[in-house]
């Protein structure tokens, strides 16, 4: 699952919003925090039946931004069946500071649900999120921004998604996220 950087475009290069889930199948670069959030509200707003979410701690300045929580509320509104399924490493800071996307998953309680991956998966340090097994940004190092996404790459995605899933079946509810539902 080692992402490529033969293709040099970067996210600064491209027009953003007219990039289409499904339609544009170029691999580009990211390299700040605003291109990651660019990407990622692109992403969870144009998905239509799966969203997935592996993370190291939630990263609050991404994933707890209102645009995102936008994106996300619009997803699940979309069908019954959506679903945002969110594997979280170490979910210690969410507890210890709260976190938006949290809250809202208790509204969407049948749409989003958090595991935290089984012991022998936790060494895997990189962040991700998949788009309805086309689309994709992936972060090797999680607390850095520099990556690269594709909003059409099928086969990309769907060898992430593999591994996704792989993990979930795997894994458990987080006991700490559930200590925040009391």
């Amino acid at each position: 699952m080692e992402a490529t950087h033969t293709n040099k475009i970067s996210a600064a290069d491209l027009q953003l919003d007219s990039l289409k889930l499904g339609s544009n199948n170029e691999e580009f670069e990211t390299g700040s925090r605003s291109e990651v959030c660019d990407v990622t509200d692109r992403l969870a707003s144009q998905a239509q039946r799966r969203l997935l979410l592996h993370t190291e701690d939630l990263a609050p300045e991404v994933y707890g931004r209102l645009p995102f929580l936008d994106a996300v509320r619009a997803f699940a509104s979309r069908h019954r069946q959506s679903r945002f399924l969110v594997l979280v490493q170490d979910s210690r800071r969410v507890v210890h500071h709260g976190h938006r996307l949290i809250e809202l998953s208790r509204q969407l309680s049948s749409s989003i649900e958090f595991r935290r991956p089984a012991p022998e998966y936790r060494h895997f340090h990189e962040t991700f999120l998949l788009a309805d097994a086309t689309g994709y940004l992936h972060r090797p190092i999680a607390s850095r921004y520099e990556g690269t996404a594709n909003f059409s790459d099928p086969g990309k995605t769907v060898e992430w998604e593999k591994y996704f899933m792989s993990v979930w079946e795997r894994s458990e509810p987080d006991l700490e996220l559930k200590r925040l539902y009391l």
